[in-house]
């Protein structure tokens, strides 16, 4: 078993072949005094996991996987042996802050009627020095309706994924499990996130809860974005987005959740689907692949995941690091300023807290200001 009797949460941190960020995120974890213990889930190849190994000495419990184990299928094998009855899962390449997951874990242990909690998701780069926090990449609402399929419809409608956040343990653990099934990473994110929103509540609070960094995945978009997917291999799209329709209508059969009479659910769920693919239509790539087929001398369309992008906006606030001299921390009127208002308060304290842990993590041996 894992993190028996260590207190209520287990920080699960899943790595593969990123021993020096995984060093970084574990030093800023212990400088920044988080109080729950860490596992380490490490797929790297030989050479890289003795690095990652190393990382976790005094710091984190290492567990070792086969590298061509799937997320999905590392998290369940772990996932289950852990007691604690909150965790919370911290990619290697991302900054989760201490405090803002120990916000999630008081709001989880006095709210019984919600699943998972997690806050805002800013999106940083880092040039020389300095440190530009340019976007508020993950913002709705908490989801608090009584109603799982209202729930289920408001995740879909503006989705925004919450995979990271502080979850109950016996939550993610099924919503895990049941992903394993789909194929493609698409549908097994969403098939934990909406097996987790049809258990429950998802609460986001006004804190910033993790920083994403800018580096491009490795993964092709034609494994985790439904139009490269569909543009690359519509019937393989189909036939799998069925699957996982599929699974999701047994699932809420299974629960015995209610649906409003008169109503196919299939046909109910195919409808909420559309309010999130419609808007990850782009008619431009759609109409370019298009005629690529029918013979038109057009270049294909790039299918590996790019950097997310950076708006260019005013620097708000220049702030000099009080301990990695001469790191600064420019934050952009994307974020202090940021919209819709309604849904997105950061406040200077907030500000200054999070700077103040991001002091803590620094990337070795990576150049300037890192």
């Amino acid at each position: 078993m894992v993190a028996s009797g260590l207190g209520p949460l287990t920080v699960v941190v899943p790595t593969k072949n990123r021993p020096q960020r995984v060093l970084a995120l574990l030093h800023f974890f212990k400088d920044c005094g988080l109080r729950h213990p860490i596992v380490v889930a490490d797929t790297s190849d030989i050479d890289q996991a003795s690095r990652v190994r190393s990382a976790c000495t005094g710091v984190a419990s290492y567990l070792g996987f086969d590298r061509r184990l799937r997320l999905a299928d590392k998290l369940t094998e772990l996932v289950s042996s852990i007691e604690t009855p909150f965790v919370a899962v911290a990619p290697d390449d991302d900054i989760c802050m201490p405090h803002a997951i120990d916000a999630a874990l008081e709001y989880l242990e006095h709210n019984s009627d919600y699943v998972a909690a997690h806050g805002y998701m800013l999106q940083y780069r880092i040039e020389g020095y300095n440190w530009h926090i340019h976007r508020v990449g993950g913002f709705t609402p908490s989801i608090t309706e009584d109603d799982p399929l209202r729930r289920h419809y408001h995740l879909m409608r503006r989705y925004q994924p919450f995979y990271w956040a502080v979850f109950r343990t016996d939550v993610f653990a099924a919503a895990v499990k049941a992903a394993r099934a789909m194929r493609g990473i698409v549908f097994r994110e969403l098939t934990v996130m909406n097996t987790a929103i049809l258990h429950g509540r998802v609460a986001r609070l006004p804190v910033i809860y993790n920083l994403r960094g800018s580096e491009p995945s490795l993964t092709p978009l034609t494994e985790n974005h439904p139009l490269h997917w569909f543009l690359h291999e519509s019937p393989s799209f189909f036939a799998n987005y069925g699957v996982y329709r599929n699974a999701l209508a047994e699932f809420i059969r299974a629960r015995e959740i209610a649906v409003p009479h008169g109503v196919q659910l299939e046909h109910l769920l195919d409808l909420i689907h559309a309010t999130w693919l419609g808007r990850e239509l782009d008619l431009g790539v759609l109409n370019h692949t298009t005629q690529r087929l029918l013979g038109h001398p057009l270049r294909p369309v790039n299918t590996m995941a790019r950097p997310s992008r950076q708006p260019s906006s005013r620097i708000d606030l220049n702030h000099k690091s009080k301990r990695q001299s001469p790191r600064r921390y420019l934050w952009q009127t994307n974020v202090t300023r940021a919209e819709p208002r309604n849904e997105i308060s950061i406040t200077a304290a907030e500000i200054a807290r999070v700077e103040q842990q991001l002091d803590a993590y620094v990337l070795t041996d990576a150049g300037p200001g890192q």
